[in-house]
């Protein structure tokens, strides 16, 4: 028995030695070493004339970001964890039948971390402020929070997590209602939509084509914009799902998205590269002028907005620039950000990121 336990110990230990010899001596190949966000460049043992007594601490993270092949290393590991374990990473949880969740948005959906009283008052007159600057310049004005991906499939979440009774959203809802703040309620919308096809990504934080121009008629609708006959929806394979990006670093996966054929409906009137551009204007077949404040979750709006409308201006820009309304006579004002991120309605950066 104490042969076996030997021979397994020294196993182990050629296994241990021998896979760091092979992955650090694999950074010498070009191309094998890819890495992390932060690695930085390899510590020095003498720094400012002495000793650096962290050197070891800084060559260990430094290694673990910059070892050989670390995506692909990472990669087979996720996929172990997600395939057999059933579980994600710090940023990413794994959910049922192929769903991923963003795990920021876990507080939101178990209700753990919830606004303060205060912080809910200081959002809905955040929100007074602007209606009242964009009534009195003419324009109407609708609040359109973006429901979470948990919110709207929470079927699909692991069943360790149990969901909260009150959201923030909903004690948001009830402050804005004794304000007199326009606003739209997109769950039971989506909840419907979802009925008849998916309509978030299974790998992606966001709603896709079809979520989009489902929350998009409801706003429409509000704000008396006329949405035109976009055909029939079509599937293409080039979406980058940004939750498969968090845990497969080490290759690109590519994701159906099931939207519309928009070309031809409108123009970009401002020069545009992508949808995360802080500022975008459009130019369509529509009627009216719409200034939309937005975040993240509007990628997928920009499209069936700009072929809804005349002109069209998305801003990602917060403190939210109502004063553009002074040189852009809007006839409407959207503001959507993600339920995850209602928080920085009023600035609180530490809770919440896009």
């Amino acid at each position: 028995m104490n042969k076996i336990k030997k021979i397994l110990c020294i196993a182990f230990v050629v296994l241990f030695f021998g896979s760091c010899a092979f992955f650090a001596v694999g950074m010498l190949i070009p191309g094998a070493s890819d890495a992390a966000e932060g690695a930085g460049d390899v510590p020095l043992i003498i720094s400012d004339g002495k000793i650096n007594s962290d050197f070891g601490d800084e060559l260990e993270s430094w290694f673990s970001k910059k070892f050989a092949y670390r995506g692909k290393v990472v990669d087979l590991f996720s996929s172990l964890r997600e395939k057999v374990f059933k579980t994600g990473n710090e940023q990413v949880i794994v959910g049922k039948d192929g769903f991923l969740f963003f795990a920021e948005t876990l507080d939101a959906y178990t209700g753990e971390n919830p606004m303060t009283d205060e912080e809910i008052a200081a959002a809905a007159e955040s929100l007074a402020a602007l209606q009242k600057y964009a009534e009195e310049r003419g324009a109407a004005f609708v609040f359109a929070p973006a429901p979470d991906k948990a919110t709207v499939y929470p079927d699909k979440m692991p069943s360790r997590y149990k969901r909260a009774d009150e959201s923030d959203l909903d004690r948001l809802f009830d402050a804005l209602d004794g304000r007199g703040v326009t606003y739209i309620d997109l769950r039971q919308t989506l909840a419907d939509a979802r009925e008849d096809a998916l309509i978030y990504h299974k790998r992606d934080t966001h709603w896709n084509g079809l979520g989009a121009v489902a929350a998009w008629k409801q706003i429409a609708g509000m704000i008396g914009v006329t949405v035109p006959d976009f055909g029939e929806s079509v599937i293409v394979h080039d979406f980058e799902g940004d939750l498969d990006a968090l845990l497969y670093p080490g290759h690109t996966a590519y994701d159906d998205d099931t939207t519309y054929d928009f070309s031809g409906k409108y123009v970009f009137t401002s020069a545009y590269s992508n949808p995360m551009q802080m500022s975008v204007s459009t130019r369509g077949g529509g009627e009216k002028k719409l200034l939309v404040f937005r975040d993240s979750f509007a990628n997928a709006l920009i499209e069936p907005v700009a072929s809804s409308t005349a002109e069209a201006k998305f801003e990602r820009a917060n403190p939210y620039r109502i004063d553009l309304l002074d040189g852009y006579e809007a006839d409407a004002v959207v503001l959507i950000i993600a339920e995850r991120n209602l928080c920085d309605l009023i600035g609180c950066d530490a809770r919440t990121a896009e």
